[in-house]
């Protein structure tokens, strides 16, 4: 076993069945995915790391192709990418599942706390599968157009393209990011926060930008709101797109075509906290479902009927991201007649724009 694992679970291995893939796009060289993904399990490497093999491994593959030929190993290489991930988490579980069935024979207290370690494990890779699918998505619907460009060819669509694969990297690069912070954001209830003034219109663009290959794929608009004024909010950047992200994913997801999700931001003098919002016209949530839709895995029956993938992980990690930071999270809906959720986040104090220091010993702190 140990010697399968060494033969397989190097860069150059990897980056072999990739080529095979992209050649050929076979059920061959899927099934070769699924034998890489078990000699990881079997090597004990992270997400994290696959990943790293991965970006390795594409940089082999790329060497020497056109530019053309790149944008098209981009999008199989994502795709590739999932399915290794996913054939990961399902034989991440078995791979315990069988050592937990040969420890049967240990103290009940042992195989107690093995299963409760084995649960916090499959909780973290259930989250990181949902939270890696909002930048893949993303980067394979900008690399879509990149192909849709080039197949138009020279007639003034090829402008778009640095955008595009600009906008395709930055997600790719948040895909190793999340990797990283979300396991240990999963190990505890309060994550490791990097609070600094964020500019709040310029962190919702980003998640927007995101979103727009799925929405302009169902033919959904995007209307955004609020003000040209500048607003900054004591935040981690990377925790807000996260939240943004899966705002934006669940309406554009539950919207029926043609419907428009409409985002927007302000400031609630009352308090005084910022506020964004994500409205949708969508399938709205009946009373029931309000109570749990917060509740980690859990997931609305009419959601269900009209989208069976999701984990019921989304809204879970944006409340806990939310109120990390000392804010909180409001939702309006009504089942037929679409949802609206509200995000209030802290503003940032003028003293706290002198030092990232200054801005998380004020957490919490706000004021007009």
């Amino acid at each position: 076993m140990v010697e399968f694992s060494e033969a397989v679970n190097s860069p150059g291995h990897y980056a072999d069945v990739l080529a095979d893939y992209y050649a050929t796009h076979s059920e061959d060289a899927l099934y070769r995915a699924s034998l890489l993904s078990r000699a990881f399990v079997e090597a004990g490497l992270g997400p994290e790391e696959i990943i790293a093999m991965h970006g390795e491994a594409f940089g082999q593959v790329a060497k020497g192709l056109g530019y053309r030929e790149q944008a098209r190993l981009s999008v199989d290489a994502l795709q590739f990418l999932l399915e290794v991930m996913i054939a990961y988490g399902v034989q991440h579980r078995e791979y315990l599942e069988m050592k937990l069935a040969q420890r049967a024979k240990a103290a009940e207290e042992r195989a107690a706390a093995a299963e409760r370690s084995e649960q916090s494990k499959m909780e973290a890779m259930a989250m990181i599968a949902h939270e890696l699918r909002t930048p893949i998505a993303a980067a394979l619907g900008n690399l879509d157009l990149v192909m849709r460009a080039l197949q138009k060819g020279a007639d003034g669509s090829l402008e778009r393209l640095p955008r595009l694969i600009g906008s395709a990297r930055e997600a790719m690069a948040r895909l190793s990011r999340l990797s990283a912070d979300l396991v240990e954001a999963s190990r505890s209830d309060s994550p490791d926060l990097k609070l600094q003034p964020v500019e709040l219109q310029v962190t919702l663009s980003q998640a927007i930008s995101w979103a727009g290959a799925v929405a302009e794929e169902k033919e959904i608009k995007i209307v955004r709101g609020g003000g040209p004024f500048s607003l900054r909010v004591l935040a981690d950047e990377d925790a807000l797109l996260t939240v943004f992200g899966n705002l934006l994913s669940n309406a554009i997801r539950y919207t029926p075509p043609r419907g428009t999700v409409t985002v927007g931001y302000g400031v609630d003098t009352s308090r005084p906290l910022a506020w964004v919002e994500v409205r949708d016209t969508g399938i709205g949530i009946s009373s029931e479902a309000r109570e749990r839709i917060f509740d980690k895995f859990y997931r609305a029956p009419d959601a269900r009927a009209m989208e069976q993938q999701g984990l019921g992980l989304g809204l879970t990690l944006v409340r806990r991201l939310v109120e990390s930071h000392g804010g909180s999270v409001e939702l309006d809906s009504e089942p037929n007649q679409g949802s609206t959720f509200r995000v209030y986040l802290p503003l940032v104090r003028p003293e706290t724009e002198t030092t990232r220091t200054a801005a998380a010993a004020t957490q919490g702190d706000v004021s007009g």
